[in-house]
């Protein structure tokens, strides 16, 4: 668990929040997806992780979150490894956030949500039981609050970022021909979770890569293909853990045998564009000035820039996308991943390299332990 210290701080920003756009309280519903923007709300305000569907809580001002939960036990559990202190019992989630507004007497006002989480049923009935509420959508001014990272949110990406190191360990030791893609990311994982990841998201691709007849699939699901990887094949990873709900992610590729002149190369220019881009991460600098670095120089060797090429992570997988017209303002705290797409004009897939990068006071950090990107030949 994060400490009280980091609890006030968040709580007192969502206090913050209901004050200036005059609300009542914010319903936060919560789901076990890997998400997208404001899908990590409820974890952030509550530090509690959302195991199977969907989990209610209500933000009151000044005071601690209250849960809905199914029974006793998921009231001891969230209570006892969460800023959670109390919940209330009701197997109807609905009839939950509905009986704890009636309690602290909010029946009109105003009340913020997520509606991109908020199932539209959900919305409907509230607002059927609550005439005199105005239900609205608040995901960018809490995705706002957690923008700013504490020492402690900032301990926690370097932690996971050991854990994705871990992970493309894994990927070098595993890769090996004869063995199937969901066997490498099976090691992955493994090796993850002895880390103390608490899930992970993978995407993997393998086949035989060249700049002029690639049959390289584009990354996928391991379950979705599950080939069987080959001696002179490259084999694609996107490595994603999982650590306190913090996501951190490193983008590798390794050669199987021997090394593969092409894809060293497409490696190159992606590094390179890499590289452009690194003066440019610190605060106050717009993420299109990145984006059109990266651009610059890979068009400038020849190749064609293309999405994807990047996001920020934190709480969220994608707190928001890289652009051409991204317009946000890098500050301190924030990770970013830049893992740019890097073709020519024969090609339609091709392999991935990145990492994530912590933005501090004056530049950046990169907290990925295996230092310069190394080209590993998996034997």
């Amino acid at each position: 668990m994060f400490s009280s210290t980091e609890k006030n701080r968040r709580l007192k920003a969502a206090t913050a929040v209901m004050e200036e756009h005059g609300l009542s309280a914010i319903y936060l519903p919560g789901n076990n997806s890997v998400g997208f923007h404001s899908f990590g709300c409820q974890r952030y305000f509550t530090d509690s992780r959302v195991v199977f569907f969907i989990r209610s809580v209500v933000l009151l001002k000044d005071k601690d979150p209250i849960a809905v939960v199914n029974d006793l036990m998921g009231k001891l559990n969230i209570t006892q490894s969460s800023f959670i202190s109390d919940a209330v019992i009701n197997e109807d989630q609905v009839g939950g956030v509905i009986e704890i507004l009636r309690t602290h007497g909010i029946e009109n006002g105003r009340v913020g949500t997520v509606f991109e989480v908020l199932p539209a049923s959900w919305l409907i009935r509230l607002r059927e039981e609550f005439p005199d509420i105005e239900f609205d959508d608040v995901s960018d001014e809490l995705l706002a609050v957690r923008s700013t990272k504490s020492g402690e949110e900032i301990e926690v990406l370097r932690a996971g970022s050991r854990i994705s190191d871990a992970g493309y360990k894994a990927l070098c030791d595993s890769a090996r021909p004869g063995v199937y893609e969901n066997e490498v990311v099976a090691e992955i994982d493994k090796a993850m979770q002895r880390m103390g990841a608490e899930e992970s998201f993978a995407l993997i691709t393998s086949g035989k890569f060249s700049i002029r007849n690639s049959r390289l699939p584009t990354l996928h699901n391991y379950t979705a293909f599950n080939r069987k990887i080959e001696a002179g094949d490259v084999v694609s990873a996107e490595i994603t853990p999982r650590y306190r709900g913090y996501w951190t992610q490193i983008v590798r590729t390794v050669c199987v045998g021997e090394r593969n002149e092409d894809a060293d190369e497409i490696r190159r220019i992606i590094i390179g564009s890499i590289d452009a881009a690194k003066p440019l991460l610190k605060p106050k600098i717009p993420v299109c000035d990145v984006v059109k670095a990266m651009r610059e120089y890979t068009e400038a060797e020849g190749y064609r820039f293309v999405m994807p090429l990047g996001h920020f992570t934190a709480v969220d997988l994608n707190e928001g996308d890289l652009e051409d017209d991204t317009a946000t303002l890098l500050e301190p705290g924030m990770l970013i991943v830049l893992h740019p797409t890097i073709i020519t004009d024969e090609m339609d897939t091709s392999i991935f390299w990145g990492e994530s990068y912590i933005i501090t006071e004056d530049g950046f950090e990169a907290p990925m332990q295996n230092g310069e990107p190394i080209f590993t030949a998996a034997l």
